[in-house]
């Protein structure tokens, strides 16, 4: 039995991997977490039937859950988005006593296109390179963290080009600069998520897309990698790490 602390409870995908769990009898999740009432304060679990804490939450959310793993020596898994430089510098230094798997994305489908993305980004060195995201009316940040972990693969491997990102366009910008990434930000409806990376040529283009149906796929992925997490020594993980176990 694996046993779950869950951070971000009340949260859409905090709820998708509460029912998605329940499909498992192996797996239980012993504590919902959030600031919202009738959910748990996480400073008040001792943590003795926690195998592996879950965060998809806020920001101030994962500072909690990150400190509560450190204290209690427990796996953590990261799935929130919009972290400052500060918040990855911790989660380093959380790395080196604790398991810790932070992912941009927690979706299977997602993370072989970053596989996809890498061998695309090998071959297209002279390519304009734009990426467009699409994600419910609720969501806060922008890029999402999935749009730009696209950007941030295709940078690593195109690294002699030294791209660049852009935010949009709007009015007279003049004419596209050729080591750049523009990012877009669409926001509308209910949309669970969709990401475009395209790469144009004169006469041609080539575009990878992941689109969702459906939160479950997220909660799923959530699931598979607190059960990858468990046992773990101490490090940083990726969703590629579980995808390639």
């Amino acid at each position: 039995m694996i046993r779950i602390l869950l951070s971000g409870a009340a949260g859409r995908m905090g709820k998708a991997i509460s029912e998605t769990s329940e499909n498992y009898p192996n797996i239980k999740i012993t504590h919902k977490v959030d600031v919202v009432q009738c959910f748990e304060n996480i400073d008040e679990i001792a943590g003795d039937d926690v195998d592996v804490a879950v965060d998809l939450s806020s920001r101030e959310g994962f500072k909690k859950a990150l400190g509560w793993a450190q204290n209690h020596k427990k796996p953590l898994v990261v799935g929130t988005t919009g972290l400052t430089e500060e918040d990855h510098a911790a989660i380093d230094k959380a790395a080196k006593e604790i398991p810790v798997l932070q992912a941009s994305n927690l979706s299977k489908g997602v993370n072989i296109m970053f596989e996809i993305l890498r061998t695309a980004a090998a071959l297209t060195h002279d390519a304009d390179i734009e990426i467009m995201e699409m994600h419910h009316n609720k969501k806060k940040d922008a890029p999402s963290g999935t749009a730009l972990e696209m950007g941030k693969i295709i940078s690593e491997i195109q690294s002699e080009r030294s791209l660049s990102r852009r935010d949009g366009r709007s009015g007279m910008v003049g004419a596209r600069e050729a080591n750049e990434i523009g990012y877009h930000a669409l926001r509308c409806g209910d949309v669970v998520g969709e990401h475009t990376a395209i790469f144009g040529f004169a006469g041609e283009r080539i575009e990878i897309s992941h689109k969702f149906g459906s939160r479950s796929v997220l909660a799923e992925g959530a699931l598979s990698a607190a059960r990858f997490l468990v046992g773990k020594k101490a490090g940083r993980y990726s969703m590629r790490d579980v995808i390639t176990a």
